[in-house]
């Protein structure tokens, strides 16, 4: 099976906030025309998927990398130009495999927000060396072959405690995204070295 045969799917979540802080910050954002994400799983040279954590995140917690789109901006041109300001990397033609519209819910307060997450190999660049954004703090390669990598890596992100715990939640759904596509659709169906070129 091509990747380009997989009909990405579309989930409506709506996410119930405990607090106003996270809350604020997003819709803030949405405000200024930060309507939207790209989220993208980025497989390396090696066959590993790149995960990333930043300075003041909780300790050990790590997610799957994004990036802001504005309205009506192309998801795909918005996930090569992401990729490379906040990785330092190229990529290959990306994959679309599931699309996020999610209700941002605080009380009576709501808005709607949208993550397009991708999957895509790695062509060029140099991690982390190349990247024009500061934001990211550290990196973290997973192995694709090893699910319960993922599975602990997600499940930190929806355990997280205190003012962190709405963008845990938050950041838990895309990360997932991308565990359920190597877990349900690569694992059972394909050979994704193969089919996304990996010689390792």
């Amino acid at each position: 099976m091509n990747p380009s045969e997989i009909c990405a799917s579309v989930r409506d979540v709506i996410l119930s906030l405990e607090t106003h802080d996270f809350y604020n910050k997003m819709k803030k954002g949405y405000d200024n025309g930060r309507t939207g994400e790209v989220v993208f799983a980025v497989i390396r040279p090696n066959g590993k998927i790149i995960a990333v954590t930043c300075d003041g995140y909780p300790e050990g917690v790590y997610r799957i990398p994004s990036g802001g789109t504005g309205k009506g901006e192309d998801p795909v041109s918005a996930v090569q130009r992401e990729v490379k300001e906040e990785l330092g990397l190229e990529i290959a033609a990306p994959e679309l495999i599931e699309v996020l519209n999610i209700r941002f819910v605080c009380g009576r307060e709501n808005f709607n927000f949208t993550s397009h997450i991708f999957i895509a190999a790695e062509t060029g660049g140099r991690l982390m060396s190349d990247a024009t954004d500061n934001e990211i703090g550290g990196v973290r390669e997973l192995d694709a072959g090893n699910i319960a990598e993922f599975q602990e890596m997600v499940g930190k992100l929806g355990s997280v405690q205190g003012r962190w715990n709405d963008w845990g939640r938050f950041r838990q759904l895309s990360s997932g995204a991308v565990l359920r596509y190597f877990n349900d659709v690569v694992y059972k169906k394909q050979n994704w070295r193969k089919t996304f070129s990996i010689d390792i």
